[in-house]
């Protein structure tokens, strides 16, 4: 007899082996056995049950997708139909929805059980991972964004230092003259630049806010990591390789903003190549005798990105760490910028070389940890 409650119709389901239903419920992870042919419950264990707020026995025959709310999108419904249908062995990562309506980033195993219609399926709570990943990623837009302000101020107050130089030279030969239009011009570009002298300020004091903690870092193992992490997320056809220099002194830095800064760069490099190509990121010894190095007795360590992109005419390679100047479409351009601003503020210095047709190397020089 069919039952009906809130997630729809329960349907009859076949019971478990006793050891196999012992196992199950002696397992400290959600688990849950599932039906294969029809999506239904067979058995669910009390660590699930704890995890989702549903009571074992009420599980039993309900449709799987129960885990799943009414506005999940389509795509986490096809991902978890597919592992479902045992096509995603490496598992999914769904929003999981818990009896009382909360919500919780669910990692999903499924897996066959030989010999049956049954699936075998663990539910992850991996909530405190997204969770701290997000706050990762909002805090490197934030820190993004101060390093953009910084740039942006010091090329402003730049183009400001201009604007009074002349301002003061009216002053000075027109001053005395009577005409109000004279008069008027002068005392509203004078309060003008008085107004954008304060809003420099302003940017200026927000964005060194953001101070980076720097300490010994092992570079090698910094750029194999970061390798491992974006060999996922590269177009097709673009090939990441590592070199690390042996015996590489730690460097002086703050690795979450090195992170970031390899992140921009070989965004950068993956634009430069939309027919495919390769990065190479490398560690190295700067030598003491290197005019980068801005304390040559304390030594240095040095990252390398090489992609074989287009490249960039001498010009453009000249102006390309400046705040806003871009190959690429507008509102793209501040990833050069952005690790600029990165690099400096951990004492570092960054150096471009590129040549049409032969791609880019962007150097990273950092001071050693001695």
């Amino acid at each position: 007899m069919a039952l009906h409650d809130l997630d729809g119709e329960r349907d009859e389901a076949p019971s478990p082996p006793i050891d196999l239903r012992s196992a199950l419920d002696a397992s400290a992870v959600p688990t849950l056995l599932i039906d294969q042919s029809k999506t239904t419950i067979v058995a669910a264990n009390p660590a699930f049950a704890r995890l989702t707020g549903h009571d074992t026995g009420d599980l039993v025959g309900r449709d799987a997708h129960l885990l799943l709310g009414a506005n999940t999108d389509k795509d986490a419904r096809a991902a978890f139909a597919a592992a479902l249908a045992g096509k995603r062995p490496e598992g999914i990562e769904v929003l999981a929805w818990r009896r009382n309506g909360s919500t919780f980033w669910a990692e999903i195993f499924a897996a066959r059980m030989p010999d049956t219609d049954l699936l075998l399926v663990q539910v992850i709570d991996v909530t405190r991972r997204r969770d701290a990943e997000g706050a990762l990623a909002l805090s490197r837009q934030r820190e993004a964004l101060g390093l953009l302000t910084n740039s942006v101020a010091h090329e402003f107050n730049n183009f400001l230092q201009i604007l009074i130089g002349y301002i003061d030279g009216l002053k000075r030969r027109l001053g005395d003259r009577e005409e109000p239009f004279i008069q008027r011009a002068v005392i509203r570009s004078t309060d003008a630049v008085e107004r954008a002298t304060i809003l420099t300020r302003q940017l200026l004091t927000f964005s060194r806010r953001i101070a980076p903690d720097v300490r010994p870092v092992d570079m090698n193992a910094l750029i194999t990591a970061f390798a491992a992490r974006m060999q996922a997320t590269l177009p097709p056809g673009v090939i990441l390789t590592i070199r690390t220099a042996p015996d590489l002194p730690n460097g002086l830095t703050n690795p979450t903003q090195v992170d970031l800064a390899l992140s921009h760069i070989v965004a950068n490099a993956c634009e430069a190549m939309p027919s495919g190509g390769s990065i190479e990121i490398a560690s190295f010894v700067v030598p003491p005798s290197d005019p980068a190095i801005r304390r040559p007795g304390d030594g240095a360590v040095g990252l390398s990105v090489r992609d074989t992109g287009h490249g960039m005419t001498p010009e453009m390679a000249a102006r390309a760490l400046a705040p806003f100047i871009t190959t690429r479409e507008a509102g793209r351009g501040a990833g050069l910028a952005i690790v600029h601003g990165l690099v400096k503020r951990q004492n570092g210095t960054v150096s471009l070389d590129s040549k049409p047709g032969e791609g880019t190397t962007v150097r990273m020089i950092f001071p050693a940890a001695l």
